[in-house]
């Protein structure tokens, strides 16, 4: 492809202007634009396409007055071009060409074509092109970046679409630049920045090189090496820092400057202070052309000078890497890549990689502190199986003590997100075998935190004491707040609510007192403190923090504790009734997590967003996304049994009600053992309850209410006992016990209404409308039911909304709604098991009744409460009572 596609037009206006030329009336055209427009190929193109016209090169400079005579001459016989090309540096030749052109005229066709950079153009070239008077036609054809596709197609067609069209941005869309890029792709990255560091891969290239142009050579040493310092500093060329890095005077380095700006190598930023080479690719080109020894040394006298402004570490540890080996300075290097690991965590991990091969040989602590700041900075930028092998491998270094606590606390960490959490706590378990006493409080925070999040609270006990000495530790805030949200959640499990909100609030508070710079070296303290206040169903403050470490770990590049974090906002968003933001920030959290490898997260990322889809949509939308989330968490039984919990419930909102209560039982059945989320304990067993009431089985679901109201009770969490009393509720509604079930569900009413949970607030207040209803208090039932839908009208969740119209259907006229039992949506033997049940058959008793299997009871009734809208035993038992007694149905034989 030729260097000149897009400059048609150029061309056909400059080749106009030269055929109408006019004896006795010299042109001038001038070819204008910045260096790599393509000027020269412009220029030699165009005689090329000129064969009958004579045209003679003025750029050697040395054009005497009889030989422009004699040009002059030459111009009556036959047309003559004069060409001079840069004509910013060809000072001895304008002057001739304003004696040719303006002082003596010459009689024939003469065309001078000037080709020169309108920055550089000196008062004399100026002077020529606008001071010539009328005798003198002019033309301005000045040379600008090519159109998008006509630059795109400079580039090399094998490059994909996209690369090309990088390369073009990259390259201004100037023809000069282009063929740079064209030889040498790899200089830009996707994003479109050119890469410095690649020129040094690059090795020596003619192509990069002819960027600088003959002006290089024409500039002394000073300032080529001047030129070589901006290269080298890049963004930072303050006139100063080039002088301290260049090693020159500041006289001699702004007089450098000065002459590096009027040959257009450097520019001026919008501020005026700072100075840069014209485009990257030019610095490159100076950069390559610096002596490999020197730039070296320079990268080293840059970062000393750096250091002493307080600049970005990012830029520090660019001119450390740069430097390689030559730095040989460990201390220097590793304390770079520990500000970076928060800053910049690749990067990070590059400076700490060099940190490691300038460690001292004969200083294992060096080693294994270098070792152990790669593995942060490897798992910050979101490689944690990678993280945890170097962890390993420091851990082996024999580090100090204090090193290799570090090391045992990151790699069981590491661990517990990878999944399962159990052998990275047996590992930090026999850490205390080895560590130093004044160390073993830290290790045992984090030994116990691990307990916790994973429900071994027997191995939690006996660290009690140590783990309290450590909320004392003023001079370590993030270790103070971690022990006392540790201990918070001891006590919630014990039932204390009290001792643990009053822990709680002393973490918020440490927490809330740290900068956000120093929270994002520590973002774990948040996401435990969120957890637990989750637990305890603090949801304010829980979603307060963990959304500011969301946004923390978005801002410092913490790959690792994002996925974590934001599957935690899911969780504390789906509790909370804020459905949209838990489906959505949990589809991030799953794709975080595989990103990384953090199996445990895409599992509570799932599980939180079937809860949430559950609510929002039903269960049919929920449904794959639950049994994704079990399938998930089966390494982890902590997160299987709660991911079983939720797939329990979806499978009863298809109902699948006999697979819901074998979930169910197989997280409550007692021979388990001591659950795995003590806090979920009375949840559970109020939905076993709930299914076994759906299933017929009264007599058991009361038991299993009132063991939920047990459990509820010694764990002291308000809301998990408003969970167990509207179980109990219902269940007592079935066993037509109105009065007594009222008492329950309005005392649900007022525990969720005291913890904001609207979702389940809206479900009491229609367990109350079903007992009024029981008890013929129409009007007061109609009032919950108003209540129910102001509460689905502010919430998304579709499920709470169906409810509620169901409700509103079951209060209206009796003998409409007689019709929507008896009528011809039902089929026979649909409206037998619909009398039975409402009676208060069991699914048993019903098939022995009608000479059937309990399955095809089953299957039938699953048929009625779909077509009826309803999802409970008690709510078709009020629906048929509301239309004047199960007596009308008749009697289930005779039909």
């Amino acid at each position: 492809m030729s260097m000149l596609v897009g400059r048609d037009d150029d061309f056909a206006a400059v080749r106009a202007g030269l055929a109408g030329l006019v004896p006795g009336q010299p042109t001038i055209v001038e070819i204008t634009g910045d260096p790599g427009a393509g000027k020269t190929a412009f220029l030699t193109h165009l005689l090329r396409q000129l064969p009958s016209v004579f045209h003679v090169d003025l750029t050697a400079h040395r054009w005497t007055p009889a030989a422009l005579a004699r040009l002059g001459r030459l111009s009556r016989a036959r047309p003559v071009v004069a060409v001079l090309d840069d004509a910013h540096r060809a000072e001895p030749a304008l002057a001739a060409l304003r004696h040719l052109l303006v002082d003596t005229p010459p009689p024939g066709r003469l065309a001078v074509l000037c080709a020169y950079r309108p920055r550089q153009a000196p008062r004399s070239l100026l002077r020529l092109v606008t001071g010539t008077g009328a005798g003198i036609r002019q033309l301005a054809v000045p040379l600008g970046a090519l159109p998008e596709a006509a630059a795109e197609a400079l580039l090399s067609r094998v490059l994909p679409a996209t690369r090309r069209a990088t390369l073009a941005a990259a390259g201004a869309r100037l023809p000069g630049l282009l063929a740079v890029l064209d030889a040498h792709p790899e200089l830009v990255d996707a994003d479109g920045t050119v890469v410095l560091e690649r020129v040094v891969e690059l090795g020596p290239s003619r192509c990069l090189a002819g960027l600088l142009g003959p002006e290089i050579d024409l500039a002394d040493q000073p300032t080529r090496r001047i030129l070589h310092t901006v290269a080298v500093l890049g963004e930072a060329a303050d006139p100063a820092l080039v002088a301290e890095v260049g090693q020159h005077g500041r006289t001699t380095t702004v007089e450098a400057l000065d002459r590096l700006v009027r040959m257009d190598l450097l520019r001026y930023a919008a501020d005026d202070a700072i100075l840069r080479p014209r485009h990257a690719l030019v610095r490159a080109a100076a950069y390559q052309d610096a002596p490999t020894g020197w730039r070296s040394e320079a990268h080293l006298r840059a970062d000393a000078a750096l250091r002493q402004r307080r600049a970005d570490p990012r830029t520090c540890a660019w001119h450390l890497l740069r430097a390689g080996a030559a730095a040989s300075r460990f201390t220097r290097v590793h304390e770079v890549a520990r500000e970076l690991v928060t800053v910049d965590p690749p990067l990070a991990a590059r400076v700490s990689r060099l940190a490691v091969t300038l460690a001292p040989p004969d200083d294992p602590v060096a080693f294994g502190d270098a070792l152990l700041t790669r593995a942060r900075a490897t798992a910050a930028a979101g490689d944690l199986t990678g993280a945890l092998r170097l962890t390993q491998t420091a851990l082996d270094a024999s580090p100090g003590p204090e090193t290799r606590l570090a090391a045992a606390v990151l790699r069981a960490d590491l661990a517990d997100r990878l999944g399962p959490s159990a052998p990275a706590l047996a590992r930090l378990a026999r850490e205390h075998t080895t560590t130093l006493p004044r160390l073993r409080p830290r290790l045992s925070v984090a030994q116990g935190r691990l307990a916790a999040r994973s429900g071994r609270w027997g191995d939690l006990n006996p660290l009690v004491t140590e783990i309290r000495a450590a909320t004392g530790a003023e001079t370590d805030p993030p270790l103070a707040a971690v022990a006392r949200t540790t201990l918070a959640a001891r006590a919630a499990e014990h039932g204390s609510t009290d001792v643990a909100a009053g822990e709680l609030r002393v973490a918020e508070a440490l927490v809330d007192a740290m900068s956000d710079r120093a929270l994002a070296g520590c973002l774990d303290v948040p996401e435990w403190l969120a957890w637990v206040q989750g637990v305890v169903l603090e949801k304010e403050g829980a979603l307060r923090h963990v959304t500011r470490a969301v946004a923390l770990a978005r801002e410092h590049g913490q790959a690792h504790l994002l996925p974590g974090l934001l599957a935690g906002q899911a969780r504390i968003a789906a509790g909370s009734g804020r459905l949209d933001e838990a489906i959505s920030v949990a589809i991030e959290a799953e794709r975080a997590g595989r990103s990384v490898g953090a199996r445990p997260a895409v599992a509570i990322a799932l599980t939180y967003r079937a809860m949430a889809l559950l609510w929002r949509a039903g269960p049919q939308a929920a449904a794959a996304v639950g049994e994704e989330a079990v399938r998930e968490a089966r390494h982890d039984q902590t997160l299987r049994d709660t991911a079983l919990a939720v797939l329990s419930h979806i499978r009863f909102a298809q109902g699948r009600h006999t697979e819901a209560r074998h979930l169910t039982g197989t997280l409550v059945q007692p021979g388990r053992g001591r659950l795995s989320r003590r806090d979920l304990q009375p949840k559970w067993l109020a939905g076993h309850a709930e299914f076994l009431l759906a299933g017929g089985l009264l007599d058991e679901a009361y038991a299993w209410s009132q063991r939920a109201e047990v459990a509820a009770a010694a764990l002291g969490l308000e809301i998990r006992r408003a969970e167990a009393r509207l179980a109990t509720a219902q269940v007592l509604l079935a066993r037509r016990d109105p009065v007594s079930a009222l008492t329950a569900a309005r005392e649900a009413v007022r525990l969720f209404a005291d913890r904001q949970a609207d979702l389940s607030l809206g479900e009491a207040h229609l367990a109350v409308a079903g007992c009024l209803d029981a008890l013929r208090e129409t009007g007061s039932a109609r009032e919950h039911i108003n209540l129910a839908r102001v509460i689905a009208e502010r919430t998304p969740s579709e499920w709470l909304r169906q409810q509620v119209v169901n409700a509103q259907r079951r209060h209206g006229a009796g003998q409409r709604r007689w019709a929507l039992i008896a009528g011809p949506e039902l089929t026979q033997a649909e409206r037998r098991v619909a009398a039975l049940v409402a009676e208060g058959h069991t699914n048993r008793a019903a098939a022995m009744r009608l000479y059937v299997t309990e399955r095809t009871v089953e299957a039938h009734l699953t048929r009625v409460y779909r077509k009826l809208g309803v999802s409970s035993r008690a709510a078709l038992a009020a629906l048929l009572r509301d239309g004047g007694g199960t007596s009308q149905v008749g009697d289930p034989e005779t039909g």
